[in-house]
């Protein structure tokens, strides 16, 4: 009795040990949260990459609320476009979709991290096309 239930036990566990776990890529949507690729914007239809933001990855815009009572914007992820600091949330509506080969967002530690402190809200790097 004992040897069966060491048997069930023993492959139960290598059972457990052989079972893979999900990958980012392989999740529910297949998609990187972190990330818009140049097939997901060309999917869609958009004028401008705040629309196309604010339907695919709306947590990139929201913000993480006030954070700074002498700047309201403090909580906003910084728009970086080619590598060039573009603004707020709201310039994202001056960018055409069209002109965009990618967008990636940033958390508020990586992107403090690569462009300093005043990034709570994180940051959205935008490749052009042109710019890469």
């Amino acid at each position: 009795m004992i040897a069966v239930r060491t048997f069930v036990l023993a492959l139960t566990l290598v059972m457990v040990g052989c079972a893979s776990a999900p990958t980012a890529e392989s999740g529910r949507s297949g998609r990187d949260a972190n990330l818009l690729t140049a097939e997901e914007i060309e999917r869609v239809h958009y004028n401008n990459v705040y629309e196309l933001v604010q339907a695919l990855r709306p947590s990139w815009i929201q913000g993480r609320g006030r954070v700074s009572i002498q700047d309201p914007t403090a909580g906003e992820a910084v728009v970086y476009v080619d590598g060039m600091r573009f603004g707020g949330v709201g310039q994202l509506r001056q960018l055409r979709t069209a002109d965009v080969a990618s967008i990636q967002h940033l958390s508020a530690g990586d992107a403090s991290s690569r462009f300093g402190l005043d990034h709570a809200g994180g940051a959205i790097l935008v490749h052009s096309k042109r710019g890469g």
